[in-house]
């Protein structure tokens, strides 16, 4: 499979993973919720319910904001869950307070997934970035779709941010706070921080992705490359659960959204590709992939974010698009794509580059960090957790100058590729050559 030597249980995890892709969502979420897995004897879990009234204001921002997009949403996102929203710290024995915090976003294709099944990760992170970890059980598509879950994921920060006594902490200053998350997780982490930005509020002081999903379009070419088949769980097709296995309530729900589409002939941005096909995402109506907080890829401006750490493997569907974004966020006044998503950028608030560390690690597949423990995984771990260290609040430095920081010659990309020996070299030429891709944000032919 490759010409490097990887772990044995690394293969193992990843043929495990290939197996398993197109398990029936029913059962994918049974076998999720049946394993949790055992963490470190240095850590603790508290498991939280969160205010209904964090919810209830996340839920008013976004109502204002997300007006425009109203007619391509399914409106049950508006529907509090019954059970309310849950959440977990977990902690560090006899850690003292290190004011900082991680809110993580767990992985799942937006369908399935929780706080507990990515609890070896979460403590992974409490014990090497030495700070507690805060992770949301954000609702699950396709009872819940967009955007449920960045409904839930501000109602998460505004928790962090302006907790009530109840809380039973201090108000932690959002530059204390790292966004962090994987695949779907890291996708919504920066869909989080655009609205932040795009709604004027404050942003985290970082944000820290693995194999970040922001392009729900598939568009890039990495992600239909039959060459990654030989290194990367995902299919080619990234409608990675079947409908068919769906309860017939969410065809019903399909339906009803669909003819409210063509009832309000909405004017939302997109491409002629996106209705030339069948729906093929669950989280949302194919006439919402280009939404911003949907595809961040596909933002009009990537610029003025909190500095990224935006981690890929080098052998997964999702890396052209980590490139594509990673260098449109560094450089927003040359990369103005996709021009069907770009045609007011002119007039846009946002040009001021985003400092971004793209890390490719070679031949890895998809959220390889979820694999059985690896040098290579580790490893990754670590680059991920110093930067939480060194892009949390430090008292003397200011807002002026951090600004002062991204003028003149700063360099606002680092790119980098990484060799399964951790050995670090400028990134080769043959990853970027999916900046030049000429379709980007159009769907692609897709087979449901």
């Amino acid at each position: 499979m490759s010409h490097y030597s990887f772990s044995s249980q690394y293969y193992e995890t990843l043929k495990q993973f290939q197996k398993n892709i197109n398990t029936p969502l029913e059962e994918v979420r049974r076998n999720k919720k049946n394993f949790i897995p055992t963490i470190s004897d240095t850590c603790i879990v508290d498991e939280v319910k969160l205010d209904e009234k964090y919810v209830i204001k996340s839920k008013e921002y976004l109502v204002d904001k997300l007006k425009i997009y109203e007619d391509v949403i399914d409106e049950k996102w508006q529907d509090l869950d019954n059970n309310g929203l849950y959440g977990e710290w977990i902690k560090v024995k006899d850690m003292k307070d290190a004011r900082r915090v991680v809110l993580y976003l767990f992985g799942g294709g937006f369908c399935y997934g929780s706080t507990g099944a990515c609890r070896s990760l979460t403590c992974k992170i409490a014990e090497t970035a030495e700070c507690p970890v805060f992770a949301i059980n954000y609702r699950l598509s396709p009872e819940y779709q967009f955007p449920a879950q960045l409904c839930d994921a501000l109602a998460a920060y505004l928790y962090l941010t302006n907790p009530g006594p109840e809380a039973g902490f201090d108000p932690f200053n959002p530059r204390q706070i790292i966004f962090s998350g994987s695949s779907a997780g890291g996708g919504l982490a920066v869909a989080t921080a655009l609205f932040l930005r795009d709604a004027d509020l404050p942003l985290p002081s970082g944000l820290v992705l693995w194999s970040a999903w922001v392009d729900l379009t598939g568009s890039m070419p990495s992600c239909l490359d039959p060459e990654m088949d030989k290194t990367d769980y995902l299919p080619a097709a990234l409608s990675i659960i079947k409908f068919k296995s769906l309860a017939s309530e969410f065809h019903e729900r399909a339906k009803l959204l669909e003819e409210k589409i063509k009832q309000g002939n909405p004017k939302v941005v997109g491409h002629p590709s996106f209705t030339k096909v069948p729906r093929f995402m669950l989280h949302c109506a194919n006439e919402a992939l280009a939404i911003p907080y949907v595809s961040p890829m596909l933002a009009e401006s990537l610029g003025n974010l909190p500095p990224i750490l935006c981690q890929v493997g080098g052998g997964e569907r999702l890396l052209d698009s980590s490139i594509l974004f990673s260098f449109r966020a560094s450089e927003p006044n040359k990369f103005q794509v996709p021009k069907y998503a770009t045609m007011n950028f002119v007039n846009s608030r946002f040009k001021k580059p985003t400092e971004v560390i793209l890390e490719v690690y070679d031949e890895l597949c998809h959220s390889f960090q979820r694999m059985l423990p690896d040098k290579i995984i580790e490893f990754s771990i670590k680059r991920s957790c110093d930067f939480i260290k060194n892009h949390t609040l430090n008292e003397h430095i200011s807002d002026e100058a951090d600004s002062k920081s991204l003028q003149g010659n700063h360099k606002t990309i680092t790119a980098i590729a990484i060799s399964p020996h951790c050995e670090i070299r400028e990134l080769d030429e043959k990853y970027l050559e999916c900046l030049n891709w000429e379709n980007i944000g159009v769907v692609p032919e897709i087979e449901v």
